[in-house]
């Protein structure tokens, strides 16, 4: 058995690529020795860096550094006395700051000088993670870096809360749409489609998060006859009642950005767990999905596929059920628990200690 401590550092300790990756450790038989702060402030970091100072005297066989919690892996590195590090990049900085958001405009001093620090980082690792193949095949071109470094856990969710149930849709046929709102999901797509879908009295839009932003986003979709009810937020809890009353889940990312191209979206696993039919961007990722059989799969950036689909699904209850069968199915074939143990434990199959190096 190795010991492998998984440290998190992050404003959301329990997110959920966290947790499957230390239940994915425990999976394979290892123990995982969770390292994750408490306070959500700064303060965070002088929680987990004296942690990982305290555990120097006892060091595990490695340490797995998960999202988010890039600022310690240089810590983690130097902390770890030899041991291997895992570093899961999920979302890769000089994507995230330079090509997703502009931040840092691209070529300047502040963007070379992020990508040759994290380039140095990631060379020190003994395994990078990601969570898709071509956002793997995306960062190693990224960082010029081999490809061989990086290795694929897909995300997966809570199934603990995720998981089919009865399913209770109602008049009219609800589609919805919750998250962050970042650019890559699309709430302008999605709005833009309300707005073709006025004419059809018996559907309407969930619209759930996002700020006061979001919410004049929203009010102006309305006032164009968009049929869209509009909260804050749900609490988590009450996600899978919530899920139980719609009809078509959007899980995107429908926004056609860079980091849109390479992704499976939480919400998306969180929705085939569910058993609830759901709607895709097609991406370099989506030939996971066959349309109209496990999901509804519709071009990124394309209101009028958005609509067309939503009426699709609201006009075909039988073939949509089936749509939301086979998409639990595909959770379970590709994305569920033992399909990310298994995957971890190709990742870590190269990284075993020997007897007695403790």
């Amino acid at each position: 058995m190795r010991r492998i401590a998984v440290v998190t550092c992050y404003r959301q300790p329990d997110y959920v690529r966290a947790i499957t990756l230390r239940t994915a450790v425990a999976d394979l038989g290892d123990e995982a020795i969770v390292v994750k702060n408490r306070s959500r402030s700064v303060r965070r970091y002088a929680e987990v860096a004296g942690e990982l100072w305290r555990m120097r005297r006892d060091r595990p066989d490695a340490y797995l550094v998960t999202f988010r919690a890039f600022e310690v892996v240089p810590l983690v590195l130097a902390l770890a006395g030899g041991r291997p590090v895992v570093y899961d990049e999920f979302i890769n900085p000089v994507e995230w700051f330079v090509e997703e958001h502009r931040r840092l405009r691209p070529g300047s001093l502040p963007a070379r000088a992020l990508r040759g620090a994290f380039r140095t980082m990631m060379r020190r690792c003994a395994v990078v993670l990601a969570d898709t193949a071509s956002h793997a095949d995306h960062a190693a071109e990224l960082m010029d870096l081999p490809r061989e470094l990086w290795k694929v856990v897909p995300v997966g969710t809570d199934e603990a809360t995720f998981r089919p149930a009865s399913r209770k849709p109602g008049t009219p046929f609800r589609v919805l749409y919750y998250g962050s709102m970042l650019p890559l999901h699309g709430l302008d797509v999605l709005l833009e489609a309300a707005v073709l879908l006025a004419g059809r009295d018996d559907i309407a839009v969930d619209v759930v998060g996002g700020t006061d932003d979001d919410r004049a986003r929203v009010d102006a979709a309305v006032s164009r006859g968009a049929r869209v009810r509009y909260r804050s937020w749900v609490p988590y809890e009450e996600l899978p009642a919530l899920f139980a009353e719609t009809g078509l889940a959007i899980g995107g990312p429908l926004g056609d950005t860079v980091q849109s191209r390479y992704v499976i979206t939480g919400k998306t696993y969180q929705f085939l767990a569910s058993g609830v039919p759901t709607l895709v961007g097609a991406n370099l990722e989506s030939s996971a999905f066959t349309d109209r059989s496990d999901a509804l799969v519709v071009p990124q950036g394309d209101p009028v596929a958005v609509a067309e689909a939503a009426r699709w699904a609201a006009d075909h209850p039988h073939e949509l059920a089936e749509v939301g069968r086979r998409g639990r199915e595909l959770y379970e074939r590709a994305f569920s628990r033992p399909r990310i143990a298994e995957a971890l434990g190709t990742a870590l199959a190269g990284i075993r200690v020997a007897a007695g190096r403790r």
